[in-house]
């Protein structure tokens, strides 16, 4: 409930003010929790990335990170409690492969995974800042989608993954190799075991971004197919190597979870406008869309208008947070980093 978030807040409090004696000194307090000088950087060099590419300047980004503190306060008040994140269950197979080792690791595994089944996968996915606006997530959105009306069309799966996936298993074809229980972020694993085989789930959202996954095989662990993608050197398929677990990153989609249920549930799920409504906006940014454009011509920029509109909605939503909640920056922190 909402007290075990803002016991978890208060946790990261307390942490935060040790570590400020650590020469890690305060940047921000957002509704009077501190924010370290360490986690504005290292999100800074992280996910500074706008909607064309270009960097933003360090003032830019503390808007949009000001921004994502805010709803991850509101999300606090809202009750909202902290989603749960699989983790890996056996340690990391290592790199250099060695039979024992990889027959040891595949033991771990038929423990961790029990009589649940291991899946093959595939994923084109197309990634989203975990503290991009909504209209920055529904553009990729869009192109997730014609990713999916492509396949659905009878495009190949492996082709589209290779050309557009932002993920280090594009250049395999998309292919993510043999995965279990507790080896994927937990939306992810919903999605996959709901696929039966040779089936590609619609479009999902994650703190990574949007995912198109497709499922090549499922089979016990104990299977010969499985046993032997295990005990495979990588130069001929492969062992699976999981990554270590990275508590700021994980941390990090947790935080991005929560914001985006609370912007779902302040913004997206609220009832969409009517169509004066939308006219009305249409007209007074109609600009936006081009010159000298009449009523006749809205149905042609309707949808782009209700984006648009949702944008405006959010930003109106975040301005009345700004309000709500008191946010204070240390500038001669701030400088430091510029």
């Amino acid at each position: 409930m909402k007290r075990c978030l803002l016991t978890w807040l208060c946790c990261l409090s307390a942490v935060a003010l040790c570590a400020q004696s650590q020469d890690d000194p305060v940047l921000m307090t957002v509704n009077g929790m501190p924010v370290l000088r360490s986690e504005f950087v290292s999100s800074y060099h992280r996910n500074n990335v706008s909607v064309d590419g270009e960097r933003l300047s360090v003032s830019e980004f503390l808007d949009r990170f000001t921004d994502y503190k805010l709803k991850l306060a509101a999300a606090a008040d809202a009750g909202y409690t902290l989603p749960s994140l699989a983790q890996p269950a056996p340690e990391a197979m290592p790199v250099a492969f060695n039979r024992a080792e990889a027959e040891a690791y595949y033991r771990q595994v038929c423990t961790a995974v029990g009589n649940r089944d291991m899946l093959h996968l595939a994923q084109v996915l197309l990634r989203v800042d975990t503290r991009a606006s909504s209209s920055e997530v529904s553009r990729v959105r869009l192109r997730i989608d014609s990713v999916s009306q492509a396949l659905s069309r009878g495009a190949v799966f492996a082709d589209l993954a290779r050309q557009v996936s932002q993920d280090a298993h594009a250049a395999n074809d998309g292919d993510m190799g043999w995965v279990g229980p507790n080896q994927l972020l937990a939306d992810m694993e919903r999605v996959a075991y709901a696929l039966r085989v040779g089936e590609v789930s619609e479009p999902f959202l994650t703190p990574a971004g949007w995912h198109v996954m497709k499922m090549l095989d499922r089979q016990p662990v104990t299977s010969e197919v499985v046993r032997q993608w295990f005990l495979t050197p990588p130069t001929a398929g492969g062992q699976q190597v999981l990554p270590p677990v990275n508590e700021e990153l994980t941390r990090e989609c947790q935080e991005g979870l929560l914001v985006s249920q609370m912007t779902q549930a302040a913004v997206w799920n609220q009832p969409l406008p009517d169509e004066d409504d939308l006219m009305r906006y249409f007209k007074k940014n109609k600009k936006r869309y081009g010159k000298k454009l009449k009523k006749r011509d809205f149905p042609t920029y309707r949808d782009l208008v209700l984006a648009d509109y949702q944008q405006h909605r959010e930003q109106e939503w975040v301005e009345g947070l700004r309000r709500q909640y008191k946010v204070k920056v240390n500038k001669s922190v701030l400088r430091t980093i510029e």
